[in-house]
């Protein structure tokens, strides 16, 4: 279980392990003293802390001293062992599941798609946690830390269990299948918390006071932060599939015009289908005769922009960060809509600075970043509970 750090590495011992490796992170390779500094703590303590640390496997020292300018011996500079640690992470989709693979500075090593499998909730994802064992296949020389899980819905990540509305899952202990199929310590997280996540570990919001992380693809959803710390209330993350953009588009709710109804991909593509410009529901080919001039194609593309631009700007509006961040694939693989993304955002918000909105870095890789981005941060924080440091 990755939830509780272990009885030897909690309290004020993890936390000085946290505070060197994050700044080890941040402004690595460093030496002893400008660990200190960066942390303020003891010469004696970040010594003791390193060394726990390179024992653990995170650090790792220079193999040659570098001159310091400074009257002494030359120092030994320590960085983050990314040529042998490695994340692994599993973005469960409703029709897609993405295994990712980065370093410990979120350096994307590899990413796989596969459909995801039919079946009962135990059935599909012990199914995804066999094929981590091929996946990691491929990097025997690197070492597992552990699975970050990323799913979509309610997650209790202290119990481990999932609530999926759309996969029509309840109550399942997904940390405790994909544990008990990949013999690894699993961090279960909600897939939007995750990305925001991702963002704020690696991405745009490293440097910013306040953000707004917007995600829409198969589902869409919304997570804040503030102060570098992601808002987390009861259930993970807040529900916005209902969030009112206007539009007759019919929700399974009973009203019109909720938001998922109208952006969510099997929604568009199920209206395309209807409509006649597709055969079968494919979201490549519906862009694809948009492009190539289909006025139907195109229109159910625009009415899906306007829709995510008018939500985001609503969104904006109550919460008013610093900086809104795009992600997901609905932004990503439509770069001939963002222009109707961005005027219906400018058309509805009634805050100035439309220019605060980017788009994430991640691009199509969002999902495998985001699952290896919450078992990440966790490290980060719970350095000893991953990988229990030797008494």
């Amino acid at each position: 279980m990755v939830g509780a750090p272990s009885g030897t590495g909690g309290g004020v011992r993890e936390a000085n392990a946290a505070a060197v490796l994050n700044a080890v992170r941040a402004h690595g390779p460093l030496s002893r003293g400008a660990v200190a500094r960066h942390t303020s703590l003891s010469m004696p303590t970040v010594s003791r802390q390193i060394s726990t640390l390179i024992d653990l496997g995170l650090l790792s020292e220079s193999p040659s001293p570098q001159p310091t300018g400074e009257v002494g011996r030359p120092t030994v500079p320590v960085d983050l062992n990314d040529d042998v640690i490695a994340a692994c992470g599993v973005h469960v989709g409703v029709t897609t599941t993405t295994y990712g693979l980065t370093t410990l500075r979120g350096v994307l090593l590899d990413s796989v798609r596969i459909p995801t499998p039919p079946g009962t909730p135990e059935e599909v994802l012990q199914r995804i946690a066999r094929e981590v064992g091929g996946f990691l296949g491929n990097w025997p020389e690197r070492r597992i830390i552990g699975v970050g899980l990323a799913i979509g819905g309610q997650v209790d990540p202290e119990r481990g269990l999932l609530d999926h509305g759309p996969l029509d899952w309840r109550g399942v202990p997904a940390r405790a299948i994909v544990e008990a199929v990949t013999g690894l310590p699993v961090h279960l997280d909600g897939h939007v918390p995750a990305m925001a996540t991702a963002e704020l570990l690696f991405g745009e919001a490293v440097h910013t006071r306040s953000a707004l992380y917007f995600y829409a693809r198969e589902m869409v959803g919304v997570a804040v932060a503030a102060g570098g710390v992601l808002h987390r209330g009861p259930g993970q993350s807040g529900n916005i599939a209902h969030l009112p953009v206007g539009g007759d588009v019919p929700c399974p709710c009973g009203r019109t015009g909720c938001l998922e109804a109208a952006v969510a991909e099997r929604a568009v593509l199920e209206r395309a289908v209807r409509a006649g410009a597709l055969h079968r529901p494919d979201i490549r080919a519906l862009r694809s005769a948009a492009r190539d001039g289909d006025a139907t194609a195109d229109r159910i593309l625009t009415d899906r922009a306007r829709a995510l631009g008018t939500a985001v700007a609503l969104l904006r509006d109550i919460v008013n960060p610093e900086l809104v961040i795009l992600g997901g694939q609905a932004f990503t693989d439509a770069p001939e809509h963002l222009a109707v993304v961005h005027d219906a955002y400018r058309a509805t918000t009634v805050l100035p600075g439309a220019d605060i909105v980017t788009m994430s870095r991640f691009g199509p890789d969002v999902q495998a970043m985001a699952a290896c981005a919450g078992l990440l941060t966790h490290l980060y924080a719970h350095p000893f509970s991953l990988l229990p440091p030797r008494i």
